[in-house]
């Protein structure tokens, strides 16, 4: 197929939804780029020498905030009572910061839930509990507290 064929067959009719994607796809990796190159993270709240932190960015292809929660996993706690403490004392200092900040939203439901599970992984190694959370992510920031909640229930269930 010579040159002149190729560029026929390309900008074809069929091949407009293949050439479309193409473009889109390019569009966006920019748009994450250019995202990513700005830092445009914020941290917005911190809790315990940054042990426990929420932060925001944009999100590249909707240009909306999105907020984040980070809970260090390297911290060695005697027994999962004194982790649900922990997590519980922080969740009621950012339940503070959000209704400063805007006020605190009803939790999103969304389906008729049977059984929800956020992804908690306790582990016993040198005589301390060390708890790992998966990252959780929200355009909404009340969100993440009801995301905490969730997690100090799952512990209480294993005390």
């Amino acid at each position: 197929m010579d040159d002149k064929e190729l560029k026929k067959f390309f900008y074809s009719e069929e091949m407009d939804s293949i050439r479309q994607s193409h473009y889109d796809n390019a569009y966006k990796r920019g748009k994450f780029d250019e995202a990513l190159e700005k830092g445009q993270a914020k941290e917005v709240f911190s809790w315990q020498d940054e042990d426990f932190s929420v932060w925001k960015d944009r999100i590249w292809h909707s240009n909306k905030d999105q907020y984040h929660i980070g809970v260090e996993g390297y911290m060695g706690f005697e027994d999962v009572a004194q982790a649900i403490e922990c997590y519980q004392l922080f969740n009621e200092s950012f339940k503070a910061y959000i209704e400063q900040n805007g006020g605190l939203k009803e939790k999103h439901i969304g389906w008729h839930k049977i059984y929800s599970t956020r992804a908690v992984n306790v582990s016993y190694e040198n005589e301390c509990y060390w708890i790992f959370l998966d990252e959780y992510k929200s355009e909404e920031i009340s969100e993440l507290y009801w995301y905490m909640c969730d997690v100090i229930d799952q512990l209480k269930g294993i005390v």
